[in-house]
């Protein structure tokens, strides 16, 4: 009887295992299967920061318009009056549990000829689940809105189509 020895062995199985060529394609598929995932978990992350994002966007445009009404009731509002509103007025409409707590700033500028503005900006990290095992733990969010009111003027122009085109097919 003929004794092997163990790399010998383990030499002539690696020879024999890649002249085979039945059940390739579950070769094939364990390997794709890794990166596919992978792209799968980013694309979930992803859709959660976006999600995040969408919702934080939705709250500073609603705060930006609260925020403008009442400064367009007292002009004279301070800067800490204003960034306390904005904040208090985003933290009420903001209900997205995926994110860390949000930064928002307020800014608020006085333009006799093109109006008032009031411009918040957010910013945040959302925690990813499958994008922290290639490094990336979190994902920023980032968002901003401008309102301006006063004394911009609205042009309006209406225009009356009596051609017999119109007179046509009950237009």
């Amino acid at each position: 009887m003929f004794i092997r020895s163990s790399s010998e062995q383990v030499r002539h199985a690696a020879r024999r295992f890649s002249r085979d060529e039945r059940g390739n394609i579950a070769m094939i598929f364990a390997v794709a299967l890794v990166p596919l995932l992978g792209f799968v978990g980013a694309a979930v992350d992803y859709s959660r920061a976006n999600a995040a994002r969408s919702s934080m966007q939705v709250a500073l445009d609603s705060a930006a318009l609260m925020v403008s009404k009442d400064l367009s009731a007292n002009p004279t509002m301070s800067t800490a009056a204003i960034s306390a509103k904005a904040v208090s007025y985003f933290n009420a409409l903001y209900t997205n549990t995926a994110s860390s707590p949000i930064t928002v700033t307020a800014s608020y500028t006085t333009n006799s000829s093109s109006g008032s503005t009031v411009t918040l900006t957010g910013s945040g990290t959302v925690a990813t689940d499958f994008m922290k095992m290639v490094g990336f733990p979190r994902m920023n969010i980032n968002s901003d809105v401008t309102t301006t009111w006063g004394s911009t003027r609205m042009r309006i122009a209406m225009a009356l189509d009596v051609t017999g085109s119109m007179a046509s097919s009950n237009k």
